[in-house]
This record gives structure tokens, C-alpha cells and sequence, in this order.
């Protein structure tokens, strides 16, 4: 997919040093992409996978420019303990860590515990899965740009 992305940006004329994707893990090594730091990072679908969504949110604020935006978009928690099930059903865990999703508090905690400041939580959409009802979230972080010494 990065690699996708890329080829396309390349086609547009526009240079490797003004945008483009990165993969790697960042959990693994800390300075992993050599002090690069980024205009925007987002996050999709991810987030519900993490053991620490404090810790992820941390670790990607840390790449961000000062203004820069952090985007996250992901699962709304189900409403109830029945429908969450009928979202994920048991056996699914088995394959991929899953932890059904997230209210707004969980998010608007992590964003500011990393430090991110004007955070925003909307609504993104509504699907189905198994057929049931299902909302997916957008939310947005700044990290704060310092205030130079007089």
C-alpha cells in the first residue's frame, strides 16, 4: 500500500522530499526513522489492535513537527455488552488482539496525554458488519508549537 501511494505521488510530479509514506514498526526501535519528523501522521483502523493506545498515541505524537496533526480514525464502542459480541465474535479475537472499540474519553485521554492540544472527535460514518450496526470515528490532535524565548 505505501508503495502504492508512493508511485502515485511520483507520477504527480510531486518529490520524495515533499511527501510521502513511510511503514515501519515504531515500537520496536525509538529513533527508527532518523529524527524525521512529520507534518501529519494518521492512524486508520489500527487503534483497536494496540494493548496501549496511551503509549501508541505517545509514540506517534513524537514524530509530529511542532503544528503538526495527529489523525486517527477508528471504531466507536458498541453501546452494549450484546452488541459488541454480535460485532465480535469470540473466535475472532483468537486471530488479532481486538478490544471492540473506543468512547470519545478514551481518545480525547490518550490524545492529551501525549501532550496534543485542540482535540476534536466526530463522528465519521455508519456501516454494517454481520449486519449489525457499526460507527467509525475521526479524531484530531495538534502537538503544541512552543513559544520562542525573547
Amino acid at each position: 500500500m505505501v508503495d502504492q501511494y508512493n508511485q502515485s505521488v511520483f507520477n504527480q510530479g510531486i518529490p520524495p522530499e515533499e511527501m510521502r509514506a513511510v511503514c515501519c514498526d515504531l515500537t520496536i526501535t525509538p529513533n527508527q526513522l532518523d529524527g524525521m519528523k512529520f507534518d501529519v501522521v494518521v492512524c486508520a483502523s489500527s487503534y483497536h489492535h494496540f494493548p496501549s493506545i496511551e503509549n501508541v498515541t505517545k509514540v506517534l505524537a513524537s514524530y509530529l513537527k511542532p503544528g503538526g496533526s495527529l489523525l486517527v480514525a477508528d471504531l466507536i464502542k458498541p453501546s452494549s455488552a450484546e452488541s459488541a459480541r454480535a460485532l465480535f465474535p469470540i473466535g475472532e479475537y483468537n486471530i488479532v488482539a481486538h478490544n471492540g472499540g473506543f468512547e470519545e474519553a478514551d481518545i480525547k485521554a490518550a490524545f492529551e496525554g501525549a501532550g496534543l492540544i485542540n482535540f476534536s472527535f466526530t463522528t465519521a460514518c455508519k456501516a454494517k458488519k454481520h449486519g449489525h450496526p457499526v460507527q467509525l470515528f475521526l479524531a484530531f490532535g495538534t502537538k503544541e508549537v512552543a513559544e520562542e524565548a525573547n
